[in-house]
């Protein structure tokens, strides 16, 4: 007996230890989901195998989800995973483990039902990480702040402007100015010289400015007055300016007179192309950009530009990049004149121009006015009275109009323009049709109609031009077909333009044509012909441009033009090795130029110093190397290191203190801040030991925002406003003295009642957002710890309010109060204000209930049939024991 009751007990022994299966018990790991962690999640883990059941209804409120319900007594979860993945889903009760507070399944399970594509595990660190197939609640919420504090941001500038909230120097009669000297040589060997003198001022409350040229010969080569803000958006100018008149008439375009217009830089349409021409002065380089893209760049050695591009659509955007001598940038949007643009209704635009011809000396003068009688009719009447290089006159009255009708998707526009000469008694007619089409496709139809002298001027009694365009995603391209006649002479032109986008950065056009001409008269001749123009463009990295480009045309199968040509250039830059430094070259070869380059380097130095050295040419089979120098002196302070090279730019100055009081003006007890960096859009400048800063280039038409870089500070301290604004000035500066303030911290606890168990308490932290307000505006969200800690930091003096929200689901918290105020005081040191506790009263659990009896297992997605791991009944029974006993624990404690 004594021997049996042995083997028996070494045979339980044995089979506890081999038969046994060890239960999943209760852990607590760190979980993360894209932007979403929790640091002590819980979960069920078998300890030997690592195996982890994750809680469906626990994961539900960690993740966020609003639209997704989970009824633990039908074991089915049903709705949205995000705006685009829907679930229904029925799970076999052989698969779960069910607990007291929640539903667990292993983590295989898990991801299948909750569309997660993968996961990582780390045991070492207890580390769970999941990567779902669905877009998270976080980040919706991270795209709805960001979108908050745009344009909130956005709203609060707007109305500072509007409110005049930012600081402007006085206008004045006359300022002292600046006053600028310029030497230049083209040719060293050569010694071909020139000296011109600029100034810049603020005269009669408008901007001043006259470029004189000394030596070799004195001229007048530039002269402005301008007012850009007294009448809104458009200009009135006194000096140098260019008229707005149709393309059909050959006056000179580049005047001196009066101007009053909305448009500084415009292109004319001509046929399938567009030039763009203007006058930048005191620039070095000229980037054309079409949709967004670099489309071509030249370097300027005067101050005039020209671009002549072939148009890829009627809705090509053209924008002007200018760079200045000193290093500042400039945009541009053009406007195309021939473009028929719908005004709203009542909205007028006009143009008033008059002046001499600065080369032919001949006077011309131009009136428009466009106004809109409907949301989709525009009309539109000018009168012109020109004179071109020859003397012949033209006395023009201009009626138009533009229509759109049609679908709101697929709308036309139709425009019309008669130009009625009374010198030559003739009427010419320009007419253009435009359809869009579905597939971002559009439609356009031109035809003119000319008489008489202006068809002989032209050599075109009419012409029309069929354009269809189309914008894929990388891809935008047009076909087309034009048609000239002039007599009994023919034109015929069939196109074909393409734009690929590799990247951002890198774009390729290729355009073609074929053509044919036919003149029968007198000589008669035959001409068959086709070219191609190939371009690859890249602009981006570390402010480098560079254009590849190749053309060719043969004419009755004999080659007649053929380049090639390679440009690069480097802007410059505000920081790094190459700060303050360009470089522009640019080679290549053909068949009437022969081979040419150019080079040059830009150095701009402190002390108004600007150096371009060298200047290396190749042109006409010989090699020149030039130069330039220029020095600005401010006329009110000579010795006063404004850094401005443009005449007419002002800059700004001032100090930056430390603000015990907050009230944001210096007082004598306040002391300067040394050595902090000053940032504005134009560069930077540092406090030096006089406790000033200075940053010159300022342009005098904008408003600007100035701020501290907060790494050259001290951790404690903060700019005391969040916006700082100023206007420039004109050739003058402005004084903004910029207050540093003390910060705070705000920290306090979400504390349990003792009551509730710590798995609700910590389901209400885990969902649970702590905000704080000023104004009751939003400036600070905060999730609690696992003890219940939150804080704020970077807290500037002033009243503030803390409130609570919750988002748990499962976990309703109530608690002792709604809301915290608290008052940061200022002072030369910030403070820790602690203590502002909130107390969970009671926590009540809700479970949701999905009340329709549907038993089918349906995924909106696929639609399969959700395969599970089996759980065994002995680790479903441990598993609750385990969880019965550690509640049981938790009370009793």
């Amino acid at each position: 007996m004594k021997r049996l009751k042995i083997a028996i007990l070494i045979y339980c022994i044995l089979n506890n230890a081999v038969f046994s299966e060890t239960a999943p018990e209760e852990a607590y790991i760190e979980i993360g989901m894209k932007e979403q962690r929790n640091e002590f999640y819980r979960v069920l883990m078998n300890e030997e195998t690592e195996e982890i059941y994750l809680g469906i209804g626990e994961f539900i409120d960690f993740a966020k989800i609003d639209d997704l319900k989970f009824d633990r007594k039908r074991l089915r979860i049903k709705g949205k995973l995000d705006r685009e993945k829907e679930i229904d889903i029925k799970i076999p009760k052989e698969s779960v483990i069910e607990t007291d507070e929640d539903v667990f399944i292993k983590l295989d399970d898990f991801k299948r039902y909750f569309h997660i594509s993968s996961s990582d595990w780390d045991g070492e660190r207890y580390v769970l990480n999941l990567r779902p197939d669905f877009k998270t609640a976080k980040e919706y919420q991270g795209e709805l702040n960001n979108q908050r504090s745009l344009l909130a941001m956005a709203k609060r500038e707007a109305e500072q402007e509007v409110r005049g909230d930012y600081i402007k120097k006085e206008g004045s009669l006359l300022s002292p100015g600046i006053l600028k000297f310029v030497y230049s040589n083209s040719d060293f060997e050569e010694n071909d010289y020139a000296i011109d003198i600029d100034y810049g001022t603020e005269l009669l409350y408008g901007e001043f400015q006259i470029s004189q040229k000394v030596y070799p010969e004195s001229s007048l080569e530039y002269i402005r007055l301008q007012y850009a803000e007294i009448f809104g958006s458009y200009y009135l100018t006194f000096g140098d300016f260019y008229l707005e008149s149709d393309t059909i008439f050959d006056a000179e375009r580049s005047l001196r007179g009066v101007s009053f217009s909305k448009n500084e830089y415009y292109g004319i349409r001509i046929d399938n192309r567009t030039i763009i021409e203007g006058e930048a002065y005191n620039a070095n380089l000229v980037e054309l950009y079409r949709n967004g893209n670099l489309d071509d760049f030249q370097m300027i050695t005067g101050n005039s530009f020209r671009f002549d591009v072939i148009n890829l659509s009627s809705t090509d955007r053209y924008t002007l990049k200018i760079y200045y001598r000193d290093g500042r940038q400039e945009t541009q949007d053009i406007y195309v004149l021939g473009n028929q643009n719908i005004l709203n209704r009542g909205e007028t635009d006009f143009v008033f121009q008059a002046g001499e011809g600065k080369h032919e000396k001949k006077h011309q003068y131009l009136g428009e006015f466009r106004y809109g009688l409907t949301k989709d009719l525009t009309v539109v009447t000018g009168v012109s009275l020109l004179e071109n290089r020859v003397g012949n006159k033209y006395e023009v009255l201009e009626v138009g109009a533009a229509y759109r009708f049609g679908f709101d998707r697929y709308p036309t526009l139709i425009s019309v323009t008669l130009l009625d000469d009374f010198n030559a008694k003739e009427l010419n007619f320009k007419g253009t049709g435009e359809q869009k089409l579905p597939y971002n496709t559009n439609l356009t139809v031109r035809y003119e109609n000319y008489t008489d002298a202006t068809a002989d001027r032209l050599t075109k009694d009419y012409s029309y031009n069929i354009d269809l365009s189309k914008n894929f995603r990388r891809v935008a391209g047009s076909i087309g077909y034009f048609e000239n006649s002039y007599e009994d002479d023919k034109l015929y032109q069939i196109y074909l333009s393409l734009d690929y986008n590799f990247s951002r950065n890198i774009k390729l056009s290729l355009s073609n044509d074929y053509y044919k001409y036919s003149s029968p008269e007198n000589n008669p001749k035959r001409i068959e012909g086709y070219g191609t123009d190939a371009k690859i463009t890249y602009s981006g990295f570390d402010s480098i441009l560079a254009i590849l480009e190749g053309k060719i045309n043969y004419e009755e199968k004999k080659m007649v033009e053929d380049e090639i040509k390679f440009g690069i250039t480097k802007t410059p830059t505000e920081k790094g090795f190459f700060r303050n430094i360009d470089t522009t070259f640019e080679v290549g070869h053909s068949r009437e130029k022969g081979t040419f380059f150019e080079v040059r380097f830009t150095y701009i130095f402190d002390g108004d110093i600007y150096v371009e050295f060298p200047d290396i040419k190749r042109e006409d089979n010989r090699t020149k190397i030039g130069g330039r120098v220029e020095k600005s002196f401010y006329l009110g302070d000579p010795l006063l290191r404004i850094n401005n090279n443009n005449v007419t730019y002002g800059w700004v100055e001032g100090k930056v203190f430390v603000d015990e009081n907050s009230n944001g003006i210096m007082d004598k007890n306040e002391s300067i801040y040394e050595g902090a960096e000053v940032m504005t859009s134009a560069g930077s400048g540092v406090v030096r030991e006089n406790g000033e800063y200075i940053i010159g280039n300022i342009s005098n038409n904008d408003i600007h925002n100035i701020e501290v870089n907060r790494e050259s500070i001290d951790p404690m301290l903060i700019q005391g406003k969040e916006k700082i604004k100023f206007k420039g000035a004109i050739a003058s500066g402005v004084k903004v003295d910029i207050p540093l303030v003390p910060i705070s911290m705000i920290t306090g606890f979400v504390e349990n009642n003792g009551v509730s168990g710590e798995r609700e308490y910590n389901g209400v932290l885990a969902s649970l957002d702590v905000v704080l307000k000023r104004d009751n505006e939003e400036i600070g969200r905060a999730q609690p710890e696992i003890d219940g800690y939150y804080y704020f930091e970077n807290i500037l003096p002033g009243d503030y309010v803390i409130e609570l929200v919750p988002s748990s689901k499962r976990y309703r918290g109530e608690f002792d109060k709604g809301r915290i105020e608290v008052k940061v005081k200022a002072g030369r040191e910030g403070d820790y204000y602690e203590d502002n506790n909130f107390l969970v009263k009671n926590i009540e659990v809700i479970e949701d209930e999905i009340l329709d009896d549907e038993d089918e297992v349906v995924d909106s997605e696929e639609s399969p049939e959700i395969e599970s791991t089996e759980v065994t009944e002995k680790e479903r029974s441990l598993a609750q024991e385990n969880m019965q006993e550690e509640s049981i624990n938790e009370k009793n404690s």
